[in-house]
Parts: structure tokens; sequence; C-alpha cells
């Protein structure tokens, strides 16, 4: 836990959470939203991995009830110091010529005085003031000191303020670090602020006038409405001189305590800090957002290229299917009228005489079988390789786009290293690129020899999906010509010696085309299923990748969508809640607070 959460009065104090009392039941229904609104807001911050955020919305919700937080800032030498021991009316913040808080001092109620350490660059110190009862006072290192950390340390402590004031050597508020961090804390955190020019008996009354007037321009130009401007001298007080200005101040800081305002600015401070909070929030889930819906376009992009490439094989399959088929229709209306011509009642009657034929009617129709697969062979390895070569090409093309993609993509993560979520997409550009160069094209393939086997899809998913490409198509159609018409040949065989030719002729021709006619639309579905099945393989792997990737994204979009919806919802109810903590009316005390 940090020094931020650790903000609490000792359990001596009379009035521990005394302020409370003063609180209307406007302002203390109030305090009931803000705590609901701060643990969602921490809920959300948590969720987003947001550290620094998650830390600042823990700080305010355990501190919300302790005392008011007003956080006091200047450079160097500007007088902070002995203002808060004027303020007190005891030394409790070292004076030297030199910066000498180099951390941060928070000053508390306590039944005595004792100083606690806690951190290294942080300690509490305890005191018997009433005013602490009410409000903590925190002094911070100079905005321009040399110390290292101490600019980091104050600016960490402005969230959890209450009250900025800001103190400027009343001889020259002109300094540049301290305006600095006050447009820091306008703009980011949008604090209520007071301005005290110290050291006023260093400088003439016309001098005062006049810096007096820079400082409220200074500030107006910061947008801080109606800027509230001191003019003291912790010296003059110290001395127990009534023109110390001081009294003034005390009565400010009374007020503010006797009727409540300081619970209504910690309310108000509150939502400062949670609108801040969720608005920087809001930015880093939109640009990440952004960036999810850039890598979604990018891989949406890298499927399209898929798709048009896989349309482009497919057309390519349905030309294969459709020559291979009319090569079929080709060959077989061949046979079919060679067989015809078997068949005529010469050549039937010259096979039936034995020393008048050259071959019998067996031999005949394997000679005839043999000349169909021959014929068959030769065609559709002439087509293959020009279709094999085509579709390597279509393949090759293809992989060489998606590889450009990754390359372009990667290149533009490295060029926008601070885009959320870049090592996330990086990584899975890598594992892309991985699966993506196990599935190697080469030409090689397109010179390989297939065995004799009619397990086309098993040779077809072998190795890497495209190790068989060019040797598939070649060996496919043989294979199935041979399923088909092998059976087709041997059935009539059969039956021509069976029945005999001489008195079946008709019938067995009609049976022959028959057989044929069916065997035809088998070889065409047969061959567009198995090259289905084979392009199909080719391009899973690819499309598996991108998809996945995609999955990803997409769980990656909706986790954030409600986290951005919810963020957005509590920054708007932020910025209601601060116009209506402005025009809350504060219950006045029965009795005042008692002023240091």
């Amino acid at each position: 836990m940090s020094q931020l959460e650790q903000r609490q009065p000792e359990s001596s104090s009379p009035n521990r959470t005394g302020g409370l009392r003063l609180l209307s039941p406007e302002l203390k229904r109030q305090f009931e939203t803000l705590r609901e609104h701060l643990q969602r807001a921490l809920w959300l911050a948590e969720r987003c991995a947001d550290d620094e955020g998650s830390q600042i919305l823990r700080a305010r919700l355990t501190n919300l009830q302790a005392a008011a937080l007003i956080v006091i800032v200047g450079e160097v030498k500007a007088g902070k110091s002995s203002f808060i021991n004027a303020l007190v009316r005891e030394d409790v913040c070292e004076v030297a010529p030199g910066p000498c808080t180099a951390g941060i001092r928070e000053l508390v109620y306590g039944g005595e005085r004792r100083t606690v350490g806690l951190t290294q660059f942080c300690e509490r110190v305890f005191l018997p003031k009433d005013v602490l009862r009410e409000v903590t006072m925190v002094d911070t290192p100079g905005t321009n000191s040399i110390i290292q950390n101490h600019e980091t340390i104050t600016e960490n402590y402005i969230p959890q303020s209450d009250l900025v004031v800001f103190v400027f050597s009343a001889a020259n508020p002109h300094t540049k670090s301290a305006w600095e961090l006050l447009t820091l804390i306008s703009k980011e955190w949008h604090r209520k602020m007071v301005f005290v020019l110290q050291q006023a008996d260093r400088a003439s009354e016309e001098e005062l006038i006049i810096n007096r007037d820079h400082v409220t321009q200074y500030a107006r130009e910061r947008q801080v409405e109606s800027p509230t401007v001191f003019t003291l001298s912790a010296n003059r007080e110290m001395s127990g001189m009534a023109d110390s200005g001081f009294s003034e101040f005390r009565s400010y800081l009374q007020s503010a305590i006797a009727c409540g305002e300081v619970w209504r600015m910690k309310v108000e401070g509150s939502y400062q800090t949670l609108r801040s909070v969720m608005s920087r929030l809001l930015t880093h889930l939109r640009r990440e957002k952004d960036a999810i819906e850039e890598e979604r376009a990018f891989y949406q992009d890298l499927v399209r290229k898929v798709e048009t490439h896989e349309a482009k094989a497919y057309s390519l399959k349905l030309s294969i299917v459709e020559k291979l088929s009319t090569t079929y229709d080709n060959l077989a209306q061949r046979s079919e009228d060679e067989f015809a011509r078997g068949l005529r009642l010469g050549k039937l009657f010259k096979r039936a005489i034995p020393f008048l034929r050259d071959k019998d009617t067996r031999t005949w129709l394997q000679d005839l079988k043999t000349r169909f697969e021959g014929s068959a062979r030769k065609q559709i390895q002439s087509e293959a390789a020009t279709v094999s070569k085509l579709l390597f090409d279509e393949m090759r093309t293809m992989m060489n786009e998606l590889a450009q993609g990754i390359a372009g993509r990667e290149e533009r993560l490295r060029e926008n290293a601070l885009l959320p979520r870049t090592a996330t997409h990086s990584a899975m550009l890598e594992q892309l690129k991985a699966r993506l160069e196990f599935i190697r094209v080469d030409d090689k393939i397109l010179s390989g020899k297939v065995a004799e086997t009619k397990d086309v899809r098993t040779l077809a998913l072998a190795g890497t999906g495209l190790a068989g490409l060019g040797v598939i198509i070649a060996a496919l159609s043989p294979i199935l010509w041979l399923d088909v018409t092998g059976g087709v040949f041997l059935a009539t065989g059969i039956l021509l010696v069976t029945v005999g030719l001489l008195w079946r002729r008709s019938s067995v021709l009609r049976d022959f085309k028959q057989k044929l006619g069916d065997s035809r639309q088998e070889f065409h579905d047969r061959l567009d299923s198995e090259f289905s099945q084979v392009f199909d393989a080719l391009f899973y792997e690819v499309r598996q990748a991108l998809t996945e990737t995609l999955f990803r994204l997409e769980l990656q979009a909706s986790f954030n969508a409600p986290l951005l919806e919810e963020t957005f919802r509590i920054g708007e109810a932020a910025s209601d809640m601060v116009m209506v903590s402005q025009r809350i009316v504060v219950a006045q005390p029965e009795e005042p607070s008692v002023a240091a």
C-alpha cells in the first residue's frame, strides 16, 4: 500500500470523521453515490491493467471520509514551508537557504507532536492543531527542485488533493515550473485552487498590486475561473504583526471547514479525479479498439485474398473436371463405336469359326480395354501437366501475397510500437508466418510419379498438403477410370461368353451402351468429389490459421466493448456529478470549527 492509501488520522482524534456531521442530506447521498462510482471505476481500471489509475482510485476510495487534503505547491524558496509554519503557528517545516523539502510532509491531527516515516520520500507529522481535525496539509518539494523524484512525487500526489494552494514569491510570481504544473493540474485533474503571494514584506505595495493582477491573469489564461489570491507575509505573522494577511486566509479556511465546504470540495475533487482517470482509460480503450479493428481489417483482407485465389482454384477444378469428363466421353464414344463394329455379324461369325479368327472374343475384348486405358492415360496425363502448372502458379501467387501482406504489417507494428496490444498482435503474426512457412509450394511436385494406388485421398492429404498436388491430378482420373470401366468390360466379357453373341448381339450392345453411359456420370461425380477434397486440403491450413487469428481478435473486441461502454458511462456520470456538487448547499454547523 502506498502512502496515498495510508492517510488516516489517529484514533485518538475526538472527531475522526467529524466533518460528516456537517454534511447536508444531499451531500451525504453524494458520498454514497461517489463511493459506488469509485468502486466500479476501480474494477474497470484493474480489468484494463491500468496500474496508475487503480492506485489513484484505490487511494481515493480509502480516504473518502478522511480529512480533506490540501496540497501546498510552489517553486523552491517561494516560501511554502514558512507559509505552513505560520499557518499552524509552529515550526514544523524546516526553512533553509537551499531546497529543504526533499519529500512530501503530511501534517495531520494527533494528540501530541511526533513524526512517522512512511517511505523514503514521505513522512507524516502529527500535531495537536484543531484545524487538522478537518484538513490534512501537505508540504511538497519545490517544482523546480533539482533533487531527484521531486516532480514525480508532487505530480503523483496532486490527484488525491481536494484543494491545491499555489505559493509564489510576492516579488516574482512569474516562475515557469510552477505555472507549468498549474497547467497540468488544471487540464488533467481540474483541481480547486487558491493562490498565495508569500513574502509580501519583500515587495513594495505597487509591486504587490501589479503581481497580484499578473497572478489573476495567468490563472485565468489557464482556465481557472474567478481565481482567489491572498497576499501574505509569514515573517510578519511569526512576529505577531497584524498586517501579515494570515487572518484573511484563516477566515477563508475556517469558513470552508465550518460550512462543510471542504467536504463538498472532497466530493467535487473525487469526481474530478474519477472523470480524469475514466477519460484517460476511455482514450486507451478507444485506441485499443481502433488497433483491434485495424488488425481485423488486415486479417479480413488476407482472408479475402485467400478466398479470391480459392475461387480461382475451384474454377480451375471445374475446368479440370469438365475437360477430363469430355476426354472420358470422347474415349468412351470411340470404345462404344469400336465395340459396335466388333459385334457386326461378319465379325462375330469370323470369331466363332476357329480357323478363320485371328483372336477370340475374350482376347478382342481385352485388347479393346487395353487400348481404352492406354489412350486414357496418355490424354489425361497431358491435360494434368497443364492444369497442375496453372494450379501451382495460383497457389504460389497466393502465398506470395500473404507473405508480402504480413511483412508490411510487421513494419507497421514496428513503426507504431506504442499502439495498444502491439506485442500481442506481433505474436499473432509470427504464429501465422510459422504456419504458412510449413505449407511449401515447390515446382518439383509437378514432375513426381505416383504409385499405382486407389487411395487418392490418403495420397492427397499426406505430408504438407501440397506435396502431392501435381501427381494427384495426373494419377486420379486413370485410377478412377480403371475403377469404373474395368467393371464394364469384365461384365460384358462374361456376358458374351455365356449367352453367345450370335443370338444376343442387340441385347449385348444395348447393355454395353447403358453401362458405359452410367459410368460417364459416375466418373464425373467421383472426379468432382475427389478433387474437392484435394483442394479443401490445400486451402484448409491457410484458412484455419487466418480464422483462428480473427477469432482471437473477435474475443478481444467482445472483451473490450462492455468495458468501453461502462467507462464512458462512468465518465459521463462523473462530469454530471461535478456540476451537481458545485450546486450543493452545505449545512451550517451548530458550532463552527476553531482555526489554529
